[in-house]
Order: structure tokens, then sequence, then C-alpha cells
């Protein structure tokens, strides 16, 4: 393994986490900032299979109906075709609490899947090209009773105001903006 290979690695790890955190605060811009313009994304059926254009269109519907939802990646093993191709199965456990806008009415849902990515390395930028998620399974909760022992300790910023959100200036720079921790 080379000084190239593990720079495109911690670039993909990059996009992969800016991608749900994006999905987590509601943020279309980091969510489309994961893709080349070009891209396929195949989810189930009943959810978006199709353009990049139409999955941020479903997306910008579906994730405000949640209450809050947490992406958590684990395993992510990333195999080179190549200097400008990488495939990346990447494991993946989401929680989402709906609202009542949402179908599943105010109800906690599991996931255990994997996204099954394809990425590619454009003008300087590795970027997915194909996606593919992948489910394993889903469990369902009612919400009556359920993890909120303390509410006002349990939710998450979806507004934009997530101090994470605000541009740093990397490893080298200047900050950009100072972070606004809340008290």
């Amino acid at each position: 393994m080379n000084i190239d290979e593990l720079s495109a690695r911690a670039e993909i790890h990059d996009v992969l986490l800016r991608y749900c955190r994006g999905l987590d605060r509601v943020d279309m811009s980091l969510v489309r900032g994961a893709f080349h313009d070009d891209a396929w994304v195949q989810f189930p059926e009943s959810l978006h299979t199709g353009s990049l254009d139409g999955f941020v269109r479903f997306l910008s519907d579906e994730m405000p109906r949640f209450v809050r939802t947490m992406h958590f990646l684990g395993n992510s093993l990333i195999e080179f075709d190549g200097p400008t191709v990488a495939h990346v199965e990447t494991y993946l456990q989401a929680d989402h609490q709906a609202s009542e806008r949402h179908h599943w009415n105010g109800d906690y849902v599991k996931l255990w899947a994997r996204y099954l990515d394809r990425f590619e390395l454009r003008d300087g930028t590795w970027l997915i090209a194909r996606r593919k998620l992948a489910v394993d399974w889903m469990y369902r909760y009612r919400p009556v009773g359920f993890f909120d022992d303390h509410p006002d300790a349990s939710i998450g910023t979806r507004d934009g105001t997530d101090p994470t959100l605000i541009p740093v200036g990397g490893f080298a720079g200047a900050a950009l903006a100072t972070a606004q921790w809340p008290d």
C-alpha cells in the first residue's frame, strides 16, 4: 500500500461520513456532494432507483418527515480496481424516529444494511458514481415508553443550527468560523 492509496482511502471514508451527516442534519448539499453529478442510485423500488437529482428530491421530501435519525457506519471494505475506481462495501445501522407526517406514523425503525458503492476519481476527487443500498433487515418499534426517559436530552438539531455544520479551515488553515457550542 502506498501513500496515494492511503490518501484515497481517507478521502473515500470522509465522503461516506459527510453523506451520513447530510442525512442526519437534513443538509442536502452534503448528500449531493458525496456523488458525481451523473451518479446512479439504486435503493429499494419503493424508495428510489434512478438519477442523483431524483434521489436528492426523494430525500428532500423524506428526511424532514423524521423527528430524528442517526446513521452509523461500521465495517468499510475498500477494494481498488486501478488508480481511479474503488468498489466499497460499507455496513450501516440507521435509527429513525418517524413523525406523524411519515407513513411509519411516529414509530421508531432500525435498519441494518450495506452501501455497495462504486467510487471514481475524477478531476482529482473521489466521489460515488453508483450506489446500491442492500437492506439486510429492519425492525419497527412502537413509540409508547420507548427510549424517552429524558426527552429534553434526546433531541438532535435538524434545522441547520448544529455546530458541526460550521466550516473549518482544515489541517493547515485558519478557522473559517468559530463554533458556538450550546451551554
